[in-house]
């Protein structure tokens, strides 16, 4: 009787948890619960249950790690999704320009959103 190995193909294997995390969408207007189930310091596995609108970008943070992660998807299986953690850009790589334009944008989203609840 011969038994087949799973073959591992991650450089690092990830380890198995079940911890609470939280998709934080980009603009910060809005976010899902997810379950962590599997995680290393490059990525992890996330059960996001039936949400299939996930953006391809977002920040994951997971309480029991104390930590808040910048992702990017790299499959989705619903309803699992493998995301990598993206390094975060030096301080100061952001011109002036992109950190002015971002502001506006996330004011007028703002003003739409006083709008909105103003006129109901």
């Amino acid at each position: 009787m011969s038994t087949t190995a799973v073959t591992e193909r991650r450089a690092i294997p990830r380890s198995r948890t079940f911890w609470k995390g939280t998709v934080l969408f980009p603009g910060g207007l809005r976010s899902t619960e997810c379950t962590v189930r599997n995680f290393t310091h490059r990525g992890a596995r996330l059960d996001c249950g039936g949400v299939g609108d996930l953006p391809d970008h977002f920040q994951l943070k997971i309480p029991q790690k104390g930590e808040t992660f910048d992702c990017s998807v790299t499959w989705r299986r619903p309803p699992d999704i493998g995301v990598a953690f993206v390094a975060e850009k030096p301080s100061g790589t952001d011109s002036l320009s992109d950190k002015l334009k971002a502001l506006e944008l996330q004011n007028r989203k703002l003003m739409r959103r006083l709008n909105e609840r103003d006129s109901d």
